[in-house]
């Protein structure tokens, strides 16, 4: 049972080898870096637009608000130039002077809002330019990658046929659980158990398998590891 399993893997590993050379492919890589930033432009542009909106309805409050103090400040301004007694012109000057701090401070902060409207701008520009930029390197990566994939195909085929083939020779209910363990990327899938003295161990991470697996083992079952999750078996 386990030798047909065994023969399956070592014809998968073929198929593994070109996945993996298809994956970490750096054409692959920058493709799949392109769609993402192309994908994710919507929401970017959208947070933008929010942003924006925000500077933009604070910058007016300030603007509005600085215009009203401007025209209090010229109320007590005029005010002084009729003014008799020291105790009136000392009042106006203060609040003269206090509505003059508060424009200055006003503008000081309408500079800061401008500032990050103008930040918001540039981000604008930049998300723009790359745009152009992300989809020239999707195009030109995605054919690289597709030819790449392409020039596979044949001994891809050609491996998925002999795979079809081993299946059948295979324990159906032992081939259910390599192909789960295939489906979550673990390769090599099954290990032969490594036995020191009338210990066990796993053969790929060296842990030492509980006594309680000793008779399923020498009944030929295949068992999993509790810490790694490869398949094992006992070679007779």
């Amino acid at each position: 049972m386990i030798e047909q399993l065994l023969k399956y893997q070592e014809v998968d590993a073929g198929l593994r080898k070109i996945e993996t050379e298809l994956s970490g492919s750096e054409a692959r890589k920058k493709a799949v870096s392109a769609k993402k930033f192309l994908e994710s432009v919507d929401d970017t542009v959208a947070k933008l637009d929010v942003k924006a909106a925000e500077l933009a309805h604070i910058y007016d409050n300030l603007k509005k608000e600085s215009e009203v103090l401007s025209g209090q400040r010229e109320e007590f301004t005029g005010a002084l130039e009729h003014a008799v007694d020291e105790n009136g012109l000392n009042y106006l000057a203060k609040k003269a002077d206090e509505l003059y701090a508060k424009i200055k401070n006003l503008s000081q902060e309408a500079g800061k809002v401008a500032e990050a409207m103008q930040a918001v701008y540039k981000e604008y520009a930049g998300v723009r330019n790359n745009i152009k930029v992300a989809q020239t390197q999707y195009a030109e990566n995605a054919k690289i990658y597709n030819d790449l994939k392409a020039s596979k195909q044949d001994e891809r085929s050609k491996i998925e046929s002999e795979l079809k083939e081993l299946e059948k020779t295979v324990d159906a209910g032992l081939m259910e659980r390599y192909k789960a363990k295939r489906a979550n990327k673990i390769f090599p899938i099954v290990y032969e158990i490594n036995t020191v003295g009338k210990s066990h161990f796993c053969g790929y991470c060296n842990m030492e398998l509980p006594m309680t697996v000793k008779p399923k083992l020498n009944n030929g079952e295949v068992i999993e590891c509790d810490n790694c999750g490869k398949l094992l078996f006992l070679k007779k």
